[in-house]
C-alpha cells in the first residue's frame, strides 16, 4: 500500500469513480501524484541501501498508463530478456574476433538521471502538454519515509526506483548514449546501466572514450583504477561477467558469487524447516511442515509458471551451458537432506531435469515445473490442506484469494534469488 493506506480490495470496489477522476483531472493537466511511500532494501555491509519507491493504487494505475503510453512512441525503448543480451555476448566471444572486453559500471545510475536532459530526449516525441504536466509530475514526486511525510525535499535529479515507468524512462534516456558509443565501438552491449564492448583496439584508450561519452550524459562511470571499482578491461579469453552469467569461449556457467548465494537460499528453507518444525505439537502440525518445507524446496530448484511468467534460478540461468553447476546443486541439496535428517521418499526435484524441463518453449507442456496458471481448485484445495492452511469455511473464490496470495509471496522469495546478479 502506498502512503495512502487503500488496499486494493477498497480500491477495486470503488473502481468506475476513481478511473473518472484520473481521467477528468490528467485531460485538465490537474493530476497530481501522492508523495511516494520509501522503502529501503539492504544491498550488504558497507553499502548504502537501495530506496525503492511505494506509489498509492490510483498513482500505480496511473503511471502504468504512462508506461503503455511511453512504448508506443518509443517502442525501441521496450526492454529485452537478460538472457537475450547474455546470447549476443556469447555470439561474439565464439567467434574468437575479439581480443578485448570493456566492462563499465555507472555510479547511482537511476538516482544521477539528468531531469533537463531526460525531458529533452521525451519531449522530442511526446508532445502533448498534458502529458507533459503527467510526466514531469511523475518523475518530481518526492519519496518520503512514512515515519516522517511532511518532510521532504521535491526530487531535482533521478527516477525512482520500484515504478512501472522506472526502467522504460532508463531505457529512453540512454537510447542516445548506446548509439554514440556503438557508433565508435560497433561490438555493445547494454542491459540498463550494465555495459560490455569488445575489442581489438586498446581497451584502455577505448573504456577512456566510453567514459567521456557517458560524463558528457552527465552519467558517473565508476573510475577504471579505481580500488574496488566494476569498471574494468580484461581479455576475452579469461571470462567475461555480465549479468550474473561467467562468460568464456564456448562455455556459459553461473557467475560465482551467484552459484553461492543460491546455495545459501537452500540453506535457508532447511533452516526455516527445523525452526517451523520445533514449534509444531501434533502430528499433523509436523505433517504440514513437512508438506510445505517440500514444496518450498523444490520450487527454489525448478522455479515455476506464474501469470504467464517464469520465475526461479534455473529459467534465469537457461543459458549455461556448464551443466556441473547444476550437478552441484542437486549435490548440495542431498547433502542439505542428510545434515538435516529429512526422510526420504519422496525425493526433492533435480535442478538438473528441471533445466532440460525449463528448454520446453510451450509452458503447458512443462510437467516437472509447476504451472500455477492451470491450477483447478480441487486441487489447490488438496495443495493448501497439505501445507497445513486452514480452508474451514470458504468458498472457491476464497480459497483461490489465499493460494495466490502464498504463491505471490513464494515468487517474490524466487526472485531475491536472482536480485543481486550483477
Amino acid at each position: 500500500m502506498g502512503l495512502d493506506r487503500v488496499d486494493s480490495n477498497n480500491f477495486e470496489s470503488k473502481l468506475a469513480a476513481e478511473v473518472e477522476l484520473v481521467s477528468r483531472k490528467v485531460l485538465l493537466g490537474k493530476y497530481t501524484f501522492t508523495k511516494y511511500k520509501e522503502k529501503l532494501i539492504s544491498k550488504g555491509f558497507g553499502k548504502n541501501p537501495r530506496q525503492l519507491s511505494i506509489p498509492t493504487i490510483r498513482d500505480r494505475l496511473t503511471l502504468k498508463i504512462i508506461c503503455d503510453y511511453l512504448f508506443c512512441i518509443f517502442p525501441e525503448a521496450k526492454p529485452v530478456l537478460p538472457q537475450e543480451s547474455v546470447l549476443k555476448i556469447r555470439d561474439a566471444v565464439d567467434s574468437g574476433a575479439y581480443k578485448y572486453f570493456i566492462k563499465i559500471d555507472l555510479q547511482d545510475f537511476y538516482p544521477s538521471i539528468d531531469h533537463a536532459l531526460l525531458y529533452s530526449k521525451l519531449y522530442k516525441r511526446a508532445r502533448l502538454e498534458e502529458f507533459k504536466k503527467l510526466i514531469s509530475s511523475a518523475v518530481e514526486n518526492p519519496t518520503v519515509a512514512e515515519s516522517s511525510v511532511h518532510k521532504f525535499v521535491p526530487s531535482k535529479k533521478g527516477i525512482a526506483q520500484g515504478l512501472s515507468i522506472s526502467n522504460v524512462l532508463a531505457e529512453i534516456f540512454m537510447l542516445d548514449v548506446g548509439r554514440k558509443i556503438s557508433e565508435k565501438y560497433p561490438v555493445f552491449f547494454r542491459f540498463v546501466d550494465d555495459i560490455v564492448v569488445l575489442t581489438n583496439d586498446d581497451p584502455v584508450d577505448a573504456c577512456q572514450q566510453i567514459c567521456k561519452i557517458l560524463t558528457s550524459e552527465k552519467l558517473k562511470p565508476h573510475p577504471l583504477d579505481a580500488p574496488g571499482s566494476k569498471t574494468q578491461t580484461g581479455m576475452v579469453a579469461d571470462g567475461i561477467e555480465f549479468l550474473g552469467y561467467s562468460i568464456k569461449p564456448e562455455k556459459i556457467s553461473v557467475k560465482k558469487s551467484g552459484l553461492v548465494n543460491f546455495e545459501s537460499a537452500l540453506v535457508g528453507v532447511f533452516a526455516d524447516y527445523k525452526h517451523r518444525l520445533r514449534r509444531a505439537k501434533t502430528n499433523v502440525e509436523k505433517d504440514a511442515v513437512l508438506a510445505r518445507f517440500r514444496w518450498g524446496l523444490n520450487l527454489k530448484i525448478t522455479g515455476c509458471i506464474y501469470k504467464n511468467q517464469r520465475f526461479g534460478w534455473v529459467f534465469y540461468y537457461s543459458q549455461i551451458n556448464d551443466l556441473g553447476v547444476l550437478r552441484r546443486i542437486d549435490h548440495t541439496v542431498s547433502h542439505l537432506c542428510k545434515r538435516f535428517g529429512i526422510v526420504s521418499p519422496p525425493n526433492p526435484k533435480r535442478a538438473l531435469k528441471a533445466f532440460y524441463e525449463s528448454k520446453r518453449v510451450d509452458k503447458n507442456s512443462h510437467w516437472y515445473i509447476p504451472n500455477y496458471d492451470d491450477m483447478p481448485i480441487p486441487k489447490v484445495r488438496v495443495f493448501l490442506n497439505e501445507v497445513g492452511v486452514d480452508l474451514a469455511g470458504l468458498n472457491d473464490v476464497d480459497v483461490a484469494l489465499v493460494f495466490h496470495k502464498l504463491v505471490r509471496r513464494a515468487t517474490r522469495s524466487l526472485e531475491k534469488d536472482i536480485a543481486s546478479v550483477s
